[in-house]
C-alpha cells in the first residue's frame, strides 16, 4: 500500500486570499488567543499542538466581509455575521492513499474543513474607587489609547472521506488515523487592542 506523505495542515484558515496592494477593509484589532484542545480523534494525521497560539490581525467592510491576516502572511477571506460575531471557513480535498488500478482499490481521499467562529467584544474596565461597577472602555476618550478587546470562540478541523473512497487502511495497517471521519476542536480565548 503507498501512502502519500501527509503535508502539516493548517489548522487556521487552510488557504490563501489574494493578496492586494492595500490591505482590505477597516482594522478592527490586533489580537493574541490561546487554544485548549478539547478534541482529538484524528491521531497523527493532524498535527495538532495543545495548547494552538494565535496572533493575527483583524479587519472588516461594512458589508459584512472580514479578513484574518496573521503577522507578516498571508490574508484570509471571513465574513463577519453581526457585531464582533466572525466566521472564517476553508474547505479543501486530499489524497491520503493512491488509488490502485491493478487490485481495483479505489483509494481514500478525504475533505477538511476548518472553521475558525469567535466574538470580540469591548472590555469592561472599572474605575480607581469603583469596585464592582463597570465604567467606559479602555480607549473610549477620543482615540486616547488603544479600544481593549477580548475574544472567545473556537477552532475546529472535521475530516471525512470522499465518497466512493475506501479509507479503511487509513485507520489501519499502521494508517496516520486514529478514525475517520474525525475532528480536532479548540476553545478560543484571547485579548486584543483595537486601532488608536
Amino acid at each position: 500500500m503507498r501512502w502519500i506523505p501527509l503535508v502539516p495542515l493548517l489548522l487556521v484558515l487552510g488557504c490563501p486570499f489574494g493578496q492586494t496592494p492595500e490591505e482590505p477593509g477597516s482594522p478592527v484589532g490586533t489580537f493574541v488567543a490561546q487554544g485548549v484542545m478539547v478534541v482529538q480523534s484524528c491521531g497523527a494525521a493532524i498535527p495538532a499542538t495543545d495548547p494552538l497560539d494565535l496572533r493575527f490581525d483583524l479587519r472588516s467592510e461594512s458589508n459584512g466581509r472580514a479578513y484574518f491576516k496573521e503577522p507578516g502572511g498571508l490574508t484570509f477571506p471571513g465574513i463577519e455575521k453581526k457585531d464582533g460575531e466572525y466566521t472564517f471557513e476553508v474547505s479543501q480535498s486530499w489524497t491520503v492513499i493512491e488509488p490502485d488500478p491493478q487490485s481495483g482499490y479505489s483509494g481514500c481521499a478525504v475533505t477538511q474543513r476548518d472553521t475558525s467562529a469567535f466574538v470580540v467584544e469591548i472590555a469592561e474596565v472599572q474605575t480607581d474607587g469603583d469596585a464592582g461597577v463597570d465604567s467606559e472602555p479602555a480607549g473610549a476618550d477620543a482615540g486616547v489609547a488603544p479600544t481593549a478587546m477580548t475574544l472567545s470562540g473556537s477552532q475546529i478541523t472535521e475530516i471525512n472521506p470522499v465518497a466512493g473512497s475506501d479509507c479503511t487502511p487509513a485507520v489501519t495497517e499502521g494508517g496516520p488515523f486514529l478514525s475517520l471521519p474525525c475532528r480536532v476542536e479548540y476553545v478560543l480565548t484571547g485579548t486584543g487592542l483595537g486601532p488608536e
